[in-house]
This record gives structure tokens, sequence and C-alpha cells, in this order.
């Protein structure tokens, strides 16, 4: 089996400088918005749009869960090129005749179960 080496290369790279990129962006938009503090206030409306009113997320909860939604983001990019480095690494070293002779071996597919996946 071929492998185009520098295809993976260059897709593991764009996933590690996106998760990079990402990051700056969201430390970035966090300080801006720490910059800014309590805007708020202290009244009634603005602890219901901190706190939520009526059965609704506030402020806080929303930032709480868009945090941990970037934090999933970031780690998601970085499985991603660390999966694509051991699949590329993985097909580098796989003994193609070895697993023909071992495929050649399976009985021939019952056409009444079809294959997980197929229509």
């Amino acid at each position: 089996m071929d492998i185009h080496e520098p295809v993976f290369r260059s897709a593991v790279e764009s996933f590690e400088l996106e998760k990079s990129e990402l990051g700056r962006f969201i430390e970035e938009a966090g300080k801006e918005l720490e910059a800014i503090g309590d805007f708020w206030g202290g009244t009634k409306e603005g602890v219901a749009f901190y706190k939520g009113e009526g059965g609704g997320s506030g402020y806080e909860a929303v930032t709480g869960q868009v945090m941990e939604g970037m934090d999933v983001l970031l780690y998601a990019h970085e499985e991603i090129a660390r999966r694509l480095r051991f699949m590329k690494d993985n097909v580098s070293v796989t003994d193609w005749v070895l697993v023909s002779v071992m495929l050649s071996k399976l009985p021939p597919p019952d056409p009444d179960r079809p294959i997980w996946g197929a229509d």
C-alpha cells in the first residue's frame, strides 16, 4: 500500500497550527473579557444577566460552557494530529503481503448477511 507521507505531514501540521491559533485566540478573548470586568453591574437586571432568570442560563453558566467547549475543540485538534501520525506510522510498518495472505484465508462473504454499513 502506498502512503503519501507529505500529505499526512501537511494535514498534521495544519491541525497543529490551527490548534495553536485557536488557543491564542481563546486566550486573547478571555483576557479582553476579564479586562472589561463585571459590566453587568449589581442591579436586578445585571444579576439576572449574570446568574440567569426564569430557568434560563446566565452569562456565568454560558461562559463556563463555552470555555469547556473550547477545551474540547483544542483537545480534538491535538488528537486528530496524533492519530494521523499514528495512522501513517501503522501503514508504513504493516506487512501488506501478510495481510493479503490472511485475508485470502477468510471464507467468502454471505450474500444474505450484508456487512456493517452496507445498504
